[in-house]
């Protein structure tokens, strides 16, 4: 008797809708419906933003609870994931949108001054390899918050201490980042997204993420200014102007200080996830990959998780199966075995994005059908 086939379940979050853990198990559910034996390899993927932490858990760090502070600078303790050597953290996990009061935005008080604290605390505890996933944050402060949490000086034209959110960018007089160094050094930080805008401009920061996260036309303006005057400072202290840098506008800006000291290793949050929980060689030995997030659209092939399984399983020549709430019209499936929606599953009068589980488990159980 032949051994049962490996079908590895490795979605991406369906975005407003279900996780990513969540997408996994209704299809596991589906495809061990029915009479035959399926073996069903669990791997959630993430792109950096939330869901990162997750999946790096279930691919076998261990989880470690450390002080941190919320989005508005709240004390709160924080999931970190420890592996080695190495300490996964998230900012959606920390500081991110979710974490936020009733949900609703704080644009110019939210701070990534908790990121700081986790990765702080991830030292203190002899981590020497920090990886950051800057996905979902809440925050324009361009990165003000991590750096002044790592021991960065940040001052106004009084001399005192500038308020450590969005607000508190104009008010930046100097800047000494000699200390946040100081306490990198020996430590090798890494940063995973697949955000490419620049800090400033017409498609940076504030303009493009501003408004999801609660920024109207005036925050918008004022935050703009603020970036400026940041980065302008910056450059002084560091030498290095941050303000058109790819990526340096992700996340708020995070990466704007540690871009200027050149302390710090960008890498695609997709890719990084999948090698960091070994899910390319989990592709590799599969028998048929199933991936998906909530559209899959032309987006879906700029560094998006879908996409960076898509391509890992090309590279193995291991069968690929697409599951979204939707397919964009122009949706390029190339490589791909078989696709499901739910949207075309649905009922005419029935609403897929409240029955995505059931959907999912009907997936689920016609993929198994087409195993036989």
């Amino acid at each position: 008797m032949p051994p049962p086939p490996t079908v590895l379940l490795a979605p991406d979050k369906f975005k407003g809708c279900l996780p990513a853990m969540d997408v996994c198990t209704e299809l596991q559910t589906g495809l061990l419906d029915g009479a035959r034996p399926i073996d069903v390899v669990l791997r959630p993927m993430a792109d950096g933003g939330e869901g990162t932490l997750d999946a790096a858990l279930l691919a076998g760090f261990d989880s470690f609870v450390v002080a941190a502070a919320g989005p508005l600078a709240e004390p709160r303790n924080t999931r970190i994931g420890l592996g080695g050597s190495t300490a996964l953290i998230e900012l959606a996990e920390v500081c991110g949108l979710a974490r936020l009061p009733g949900g609703r935005g704080r644009p110019m008080r939210a701070s990534t001054y908790g990121v700081g604290l986790a990765m702080r605390a991830a030292i203190e505890l002899g981590c020497r390899d920090l990886v950051v996933g800057i996905g979902g944050s809440a925050s324009t402060d361009g990165g003000m918050g991590a750096a002044a949490a790592l021991g960065a000086r940040i001052l106004d034209q009084s001399g005192r201490p500038v308020r450590l959110c969005g607000a508190g960018l104009g008010e930046v007089a100097s800047v000494d980042l000699d200390p946040m160094l100081a306490g990198l050094d020996g430590v090798r930080l890494v940063v995973a997204t697949d955000v490419a805008s620049p800090l400033t401009g017409e498609h940076g920061a504030a303009r493009v993420f501003g408004p999801q996260k609660g920024a109207t036309a005036e925050h918008i303006r004022d935050l703009e200014a603020g970036l400026e005057n940041w980065a302008a400072h910056l450059q002084r202290a560091g030498g290095v102007d941050v303000r058109v840098m790819p990526g340096a506008g992700a996340a708020g800006g995070f990466l704007a200080p540690f871009l200027a000291t050149d302390s710090v290793r960008v890498v695609s949050g997709a890719r990084f996830v999948l090698d960091l929980t070994g899910t390319r060689q989990a592709i590799a030995a599969a028998d048929v990959v199933v991936t998906g997030e909530g559209r899959w659209d032309s987006q879906t092939a700029t560094g998006k998780a879908p996409h960076a399984v898509l391509d890992a399983a090309r590279s193995a020549a291991t069968p690929v199966i697409a599951v979204a709430g939707s397919f964009a019209a122009d949706t390029d499936l190339t490589g791909v075995m078989a696709h499901y929606s739910l949207t075309e599953l649905a009922l005419p009068d029935r609403d897929p994005e409240r029955d995505a589980r059931t959907l999912l488990r009907q997936i689920g159980s016609r993929i198994a059908g087409q195993l036989r």
